[in-house]
Formats: structure tokens, C-alpha cells, sequence
């Protein structure tokens, strides 16, 4: 029996964008895709901007792709996609979504970049579930994480609204807990390198966020060393603040925050 060819889930599909010579490495969240950040890539790329949104590895297939990678592959992917935009343009920027965020961190502290935009990142949980997934997975394998609902609907709107296919959200819903466990090291790694990033930052953060709070935000530019430190924050959006209701103000942020730095 041939074995069938491993597939891309709709929506998950890389997106680039040639444009100037500013570049834009965009990063989603942790099991979500490229469709997770799509409308930012699209907003920049509409101001002449140069944007790439990888998939990051294992996320967008099968979720058990996910269970079997560590947290490197993801940095990989990431710096694979700012090798990507350095070959082509003179700047390039970063902007993260969440666990994309910490990879826009890690990439700061090795790399040179024109600024990074750290979007709703989380770099501490008080979890104790978080901190005992590497000794969970081998009991509880994976847990259902299908909800936000009234998100999916908000963005099944917007679809229709923009002519694109209505097919919400494009993410796992059932979560790899040896995926968590990997997602905490990062956390912990991206908390670590603080120190070493000096790159112009961009703090976006949410009030209304019920996954990652805005200490989170405190902690990072106590933690940095980057000479221009921009904060701002959102009232009404929940975690994933790049698709929700008050997403076109954050992207007026982000675009922002990239035309103040370039050239600097």
C-alpha cells in the first residue's frame, strides 16, 4: 500500500510578498499557521514592504508532526525565513505573534535586525500543568483545545467580508502535550537571552489577554537592552489580537513602529 503524501492544511501555505527593500519576517503562534498573522503580512506588504510568513515546522500538517519536534526546529524555521529576507533586502524587521514573538526575541539576541515588534509573547507562565508537560505527555498524550468560538466566527466574518475563503481559524485543535512541554523551554530560553537583544522593540499587549498577562510586557523591557522601547496596549482583544476585533489598530502599530526605525 503506497503511503499518501503528507499535506499542507488550507489556509497554512507560506506568504511572500516582493516589495521594497524593507523586509518583514512575520511568525505565528504555537499550532496555529501562516493564516494566523495573514492580514498583518497583507496590511504591510500593502505599505511597499518585502513580507514573508513561514510555516512554522510541524505546525499547519498533522498535529502529530508537532508532537515529535523541539523547540530549535521552530527557531530554525525562523532563521531560515530572516536568511530568506536578508538576501534581499537592506533592513530587515520581525514581527511575532505569541510563541512567534519568543522566536523574534531569539533571533535578536543572535542576529542583526532593524527592530523587532513582540506581540501578546508570553516569557513566564504560572502554570504548573505548563511546567509538568514533559512528564504529562507520557500520560495524557494530547488534550482538546477547540474553543474561542466567538473568535472563529469574528474571523470567518472578515473572510467573507475580504472575498477570501471562509475557513476560519487554521490551527490544531487538539494539542500535543510533548508540544507544550517544548513550547515552556522556549519560553524559558527567550526569558534568558533578554539580556543579549538591543534591537529597537515593540511591545503590543492586550488588557482584555486571558492567556498572557501584561506583566509580560514589564518583563521584557526590564530584561533587554534595546536603546527604543515602544509600548503599547489594547483594551478589548483577547490572546490572538492580530485576528481580533481591534486588529487593524494593531497593525497600525506595527507599520508604525517599522517606518520610525527604518533606516535608523
Amino acid at each position: 500500500m503506497t503511503t499518501p503524501f503528507p499535506k499542507i492544511m488550507k489556509g497554512a501555505e507560506p506568504y511572500f510578498y516582493r516589495g521594497g527593500s524593507l523586509g518583514v519576517l512575520v511568525l505565528h503562534g504555537f499550532t496555529a499557521s501562516p493564516a494566523e498573522p495573514y492580514w498583518l503580512g497583507t496590511y504591510l506588504a500593502g505599505q511597499g514592504m518585502t513580507v514573508y510568513i513561514p510555516r512554522i515546522a510541524g505546525h499547519g500538517t498533522d498535529r502529530r508532526d508537532l508532537a515529535r519536534l523541539h523547540w530549535h526546529d521552530w527557531y530554525f524555521s525562523a532563521l531560515d525565513g530572516y536568511h530568506v529576507l536578508s538576501q534581499q533586502c537592506e533592513q530587515v524587521f520581525v514581527a511575532g505573534h505569541s510563541m512567534g514573538g519568543l522566536l523574534a526575541l531569539l533571533l535578536a539576541a543572535q542576529v542583526s535586525l532593524a527592530g523587532v515588534a513582540v506581540l501578546a509573547s508570553p516569557v513566564q507562565f504560572n502554570s504548573r500543568a505548563m511546567a509538568s508537560a514533559h512528564l504529562l505527555r507520557f500520560v495524557v498524550p494530547y488534550t482538546d483545545q477547540s474553543g474561542d468560538s466567538a473568535l472563529t466566527e469574528t474571523i470567518r466574518a472578515e473572510q467573507a467580508q475580504r472575498g477570501e475563503p471562509v475557513i476560519g481559524r487554521v490551527r490544531y485543535d487538539i494539542w500535543s502535550t510533548a508540544a507544550v512541554a517544548q513550547l515552556y523551554a522556549l519560553v524559558n530560553t527567550a526569558r534568558d537571552r533578554l539580556p543579549q537583544v538591543t534591537a529597537p522593540l515593540l511591545l503590543l499587549y492586550s488588557e482584555a489577554d486571558t492567556v498572557v498577562p501584561l506583566a509580560n510586557a514589564d518583563i521584557i523591557a526590564a530584561g533587554v537592552r534595546s536603546a527604543v522601547i515602544e509600548r503599547h496596549t489594547v483594551p478589548n482583544s483577547d490572546h490572538i489580537l492580530i485576528q481580533d476585533h481591534e486588529r487593524d489598530t494593531v497593525f497600525q502599530l506595527v507599520s508604525a513602529f517599522i517606518q520610525a526605525q527604518q533606516g535608523g
